[in-house]
């Protein structure tokens, strides 16, 4: 019995180590390339972390899902099927809402200009619990209609879901509501998945899970990879200092502030505030580079 044991770890090890250098590798390599270039180095110390991080926020809502759906009781009630889908949909949406502040530690959220009166989160979650509240109350109490509830329980997920979805990808301003929309839409196709179609591997059925798969990939490379904060092995650009040698072709002897993408053997990749498209500055001309925490200012259009 020890050898089979063994020999089936060794194989999930080794499985594993492949989906995370695989959805590792392409997340950082999507990453750069929306900045211009593409690191052919395939041990960039980045791939792990990245694959990882992906990994961890894919199997939590599918985790989740599955043990909603071992829980049987929970979709027998009440009314007709979508009434206690519903109800379920918001519940879910509701505990999805507390991954915000659970990892508020390792993002980079947008900030508000000064003026402007930022949504406050905790009025967001204190109205979500109230709005979840009144739920239970209609589901329970009899004197109303069963599929009040589950009408208002559609309707409530979908306007926040929409107000999350338009604030992240159409305003592009990354905020608590953008970590619980991953979890939220995960979930919810891991469910769709599981209660509808098994998840059992059929010929011909298993590329929609794929296309699903590599949808999920894409999306956290373009828009959550890069507000992962680089000190937990994220896409945050790193504020440095660069020092030009005497003999540099490029600004000799003088500094300029940057944003750090990448570093290699060959030179850095940055970019200055606000640009799109990163900058080489070759090896050979950097004399020393200081790693600021200070971010403000920072330009290669203005030399110090």
């Amino acid at each position: 019995m020890v050898g089979p044991t063994v020999d089936l770890i060794s194989k999930s090890v080794a499985v594993l180590a492949i989906v995370l250098y695989g959805c590792g590798f392409l997340i950082t390599s999507i990453h750069e390339f929306s900045y211009g270039f593409v690191e052919t180095n395939p041990f960039r110390p980045r791939i792990a972390s990245a694959g990882a991080w992906f990994i961890l926020f894919t199997a939590i809502p599918l985790a989740i899902a599955r043990g909603m759906l071992r829980h049987r009781h929970l979709w027998e009630g009440q009314g007709k099927w979508w009434h206690n889908a519903g109800v379920i949909l918001y519940a879910y949406y509701v505990a999805c809402l507390f991954f915000g502040p659970a990892f508020f530690w390792m993002f980079d959220f947008y900030v508000d200009p000064p003026g402007v009166l930022p949504p406050s989160a905790v009025w967001k979650v204190a109205l979500a619990l109230v709005a979840f509240l009144v739920l239970v109350v209609l589901c329970v109490w009899k004197r109303v209609p069963w599929y009040v509830s589950g009408v208002a329980s559609v309707l409530l997920v979908g306007l926040y879901t929409l107000y999350a979805a338009n604030d992240l990808f159409s305003l592009g301003h990354f905020r608590f509501s953008a970590i619980w929309l991953w979890f939220f839409a995960i979930g919810i196709v891991a469910l769709f998945e599981m209660k509808l179609r098994s998840w059992k591997p059929r010929l011909g059925d298993w590329t929609q899970t794929v296309f699903l798969m590599l949808g999920a990939l894409l999306i956290f490379a373009s828009y959550y990879y890069p507000h992962i904060k680089s000190s937990w092995g994220g896409g945050v650009p790193i504020p440095i200092t660069i020092y030009f040698t005497k003999d540099s072709t490029i600004m000799p002897n003088q500094s300029v502030g940057a944003l750090l993408i990448h570093e290699s053997d060959a030179g850095l990749y940055v970019v200055g505030r606000g640009d799109k498209k990163a900058t080489f500055i070759p090896r050979s001309a950097v004399g020393m580079v200081y790693y600021s925490d200070d971010t403000s200012g920072f330009s290669l259009a203005r030399p110090k």
